[in-house]
């Protein structure tokens, strides 16, 4: 089994009163924006990134080592009817929602509520400008449904004496091993 290629969207929060660890493993950058697309149709997940400091990178794996890792929070641009738009420092703080205001605090907490309790449904636009994320292209073997992958920065297992193994075997292996499916998963879900 050779160590295949990916793209690891992160999306989460560390554990409080929020919890989220999502990861979408793509085998391509269209893949990827379809994922994030997704995350920020929610406006609950919306409401972790401006109020809640949610962690969104892209991480990216060559012949399964993470070769890179690219905070997204700078291209994100968030639009609120009503409001200023929402952009992102690279720490992931928020800026721009009360330009003008009188009392920026107050402008934060209405946008907060209302992006938790669900009251800007349907007035959000949350996009990223994925002209200015530099991303490598994938090299080698790209992983795909099916393919089982190692996330971190751990070293590639050499898994040369699975070959024998039958489908169901060598799935409970790579999970027994910490390898992930090819797909979404939520580890706080």
């Amino acid at each position: 089994m050779v160590p295949k290629s990916f793209y690891d969207l992160r999306f989460g929060v560390s554990p409080g009163g929020a919890r989220k660890d999502a990861h979408h493993i793509r085998g391509s950058l269209d893949e990827v924006v379809d994922a994030l697309e997704s995350e920020l149709d929610e406006s609950v997940n919306v409401w972790m990134l401006f109020d809640y400091g949610a962690d969104l990178a892209l991480d990216v794996y060559q012949r399964g080592e993470r070769v890179r890792s690219i905070d997204l929070h700078p291209f994100v641009a968030i639009r609120v009817d009503g409001y200023p738009e929402i952009t992102f420092l690279g720490s992931g703080k928020p800026t721009g929602y009360a330009v003008g205001a009188d009392d920026a605090a107050k402008v934060k907490a209405e946008l907060a509520d209302g992006l938790f309790d669900g009251r800007f449904d349907g007035r959000i636009d949350a996009t990223v400008d994925w002209d200015r994320v530099l991303v490598p292209p994938l090299v080698g073997e790209i992983a795909e449904y099916g393919d089982y992958v190692m996330l971190g920065d751990g070293p590639v297992d050499d898994l040369s004496g699975l070959d024998d193994l039958d489908e169901d075997e060598l799935a409970d292996e790579l999970i027994e091993r910490d390898y992930v499916e090819y797909g979404d998963h939520d580890f706080e879900a």
